[in-house]
């Protein structure tokens, strides 16, 4: 599933340059064709494997530590013990069917795209790199994975972003591989801790990357210290992806100068690799580092979300806004971990499956927006609400879900936290909970100002970027795949244990076989200097 795509794209995009010139200029026209038609196979293969047409899979059943989809591993690096392993479970199906699910839509919004003989072909690769991120389990093929996924996304930004994209896609790539690099010295000081084991390991070192077999492994890097300071790498790593504050700066440039479908998948299933990886690997595998940097967890988390929220109060710009509401909202998924219960590791990963069929709707509007109007400034238009109704009714429905109202996907999500939050930490829980009014300000604030207010009842105030252009609505292609987003939210909403369900399961064993001894065997240090001394040991 992840690889088919991967070749598929990369065969697209040098067909043309193998071919003849007139041979060449036919293949071009049917490129996006070719591409939607295999992101369509992979979105029917995923949904059947959701509802147990293919392999009879009882998804609720799936506890921590079990894998579904598992292929007969075979060595790929006998030297150092790189193996090709797969698999699936709770946490990472719904993400798999989520890049399943976007990758069309994305291709659908953006039908028309410059290029799009280059464009949807790289959309085939992202889609094959973001799912070999969810479904490996070797931790060298899930580095290699992670680090594919940001080629096709930094030439999507380069060539396909705004006036400022050269400086958004460097930026967008060096804050996100160099974070990877932190990263990278945490696979492998795990990597050389790591002991023999039945399947294949590295003939020349003896060790092995073996994603299941390190979490198995009890006495996997002794040393307390160590064990800290690598989770503090990992760390790094993921939440400069997710992305937390304070390396979130590069968020919000990538997001303004990006195509729509680039922001699309960046906020929709990008974002999310990094809560993905550091519940898989950091959580997972040092559950006892996780919980003494429970404090940790909850500064990242409230400072994402107060400033992601804060910020969006004084934003003009309809992108640049939406990028810092994912900021706030990602500190979410942080304190729904932080809570350490069955119920707000549920909600953290049912925000992560919200938000990421709410932001691309975000998104989705706010390109139209400036494909439209040629415009993302909020104040530079009035009431256009009385040109383009079925932009404005998007913007409507994906604003109301983003700020969390009742029957939609992001309420679910956001309630189940808080109420896990209450249960921890008490009080606290005002802080989140009064945020949530301010991101209910800058929603309404933003769509009032930009779709009804107007002093003439039958004409919206233009903006100059139109350039006496007459307005129009969204074209065909756009509104199919608003509307696909839009009913989803709603069908979540009310619906939530369709995927609810397995993530609950998995959660709740979570908890019970990880955390919980972690938590009775807590050794609470008395101050940074003795961990500091334990690292140098």
């Amino acid at each position: 599933m992840a690889i088919s795509p991967i070749f598929t794209g990369i065969i697209l995009l040098l067909m043309p340059q193998i071919l003849p010139k007139d041979v060449a200029s036919n293949f071009e026209k049917v490129t996006r064709n070719i591409s939607m038609g295999i992101a369509l196979g992979i979105l029917l293969i995923a949904t059947m494997l959701f509802f147990g047409t293919i392999g009879s899979i009882d998804w609720t059943a799936i506890m921590q530590g079990d894998y579904v989809l598992k292929n007969d591993q075979f060595s790929l690096i006998p030297s150092i013990g790189v193996q090709w392993k797969v698999g699936a479970d709770a946490l990472s199906f719904p993400m798999i069917w989520l890049t399943a699910l976007l990758i069309p839509i994305s291709m659908l919004v953006e039908w028309d795209a410059k290029r799009g003989h280059l464009f949807h072909p790289l959309l085939l690769i992202l889609e094959g790199a973001l799912l070999g991120v969810f479904i490996t389990l070797d931790l060298f093929m899930f580095y290699v994975f992670w680090e594919l996924t940001l080629i096709p996304m930094f030439l999507l930004i380069l060539v396909w972003g705004g006036d400022d994209r050269k400086y958004a896609a460097m930026k967008f790539f060096i804050y996100t591989f160099t974070a990877s690099v932190f990263m990278l010295i945490g696979i492998l000081i795990m990597y050389f801790h790591t002991d023999s084991i039945a399947g294949p390991i590295g003939t020349m070192t003896g060790h092995h990357f073996d994603l299941v077999a390190m979490t198995g492994q009890t006495n996997l890097i002794p040393s307390e210290g160590l064990r800290h300071f690598v989770w503090i790498l990992l760390l790094i790593g993921f939440a400069t992806k997710m992305p937390s504050v304070p390396v979130h700066t590069w968020l919000p440039d990538a997001h303004v100068q990006a195509p729509t479908a680039g922001s699309m998948l960046l906020a929709g299933v990008m974002l999310k690799m990094g809560a993905y990886g550091f519940l898989r690997i950091a959580v997972t595998i040092f559950p006892e580092s996780t919980v003494v940097f429970i404090p940790l967890l909850i500064f990242l988390g409230m400072a994402s979300l107060v400033y992601g929220a804060w910020v969006c109060m004084g934003q003009t710009n309809l992108k640049r806004m939406v990028a810092y509401s994912s900021v706030s909202h990602m500190g979410l998924i942080f304190l729904g971990i932080a809570t350490m219960q069955p119920l707000g590791i549920a909600g953290a990963l049912f925000m992560m499956f919200a938000h990421g069929i709410i932001s691309p709707l975000l998104f989705a509007v706010a390109g139209a927006f400036k494909h439209h109007y040629h415009t993302l400034e909020i104040g530079s238009m009035r009431g256009i609400a009385h040109h383009s109704p079925y932009l404005s009714g998007h913007m409507m429905l994906g604003w109301m879900a983003s700020l969390g109202l009742p029957l939609m996907a992001g309420f679910v999500a956001e309630v189940a936290i808080l109420i896990a939050f209450w249960i921890e930490f008490g009080w606290l829980v005002m802080l989140p909970a009064l945020t949530l009014i301010i991101t209910a300000t800058y929603y309404l604030t933003s769509m009032q100002k930009t779709i009804f207010e107007s002093d003439d009842p039958h004409q919206g105030k233009l903006p100059d970027s139109l350039d006496g252009e007459k307005p129009r609505d969204i074209t065909w292609h756009e509104n199919t795949g608003m509307f696909i987003l839009g009913v989803l939210t709603i069908l979540f909403g009310i619906f939530p244990f369709i995927f609810w369900d397995m993530m609950s399961s998995w959660s709740t064993g979570f908890v019970s076989d990880v955390l919980i001894d972690a938590m009775h065997n807590k050794d609470k240090w008395n101050s940074s200097i003795e961990w500091l001394v334990e690292v140098l040991k």
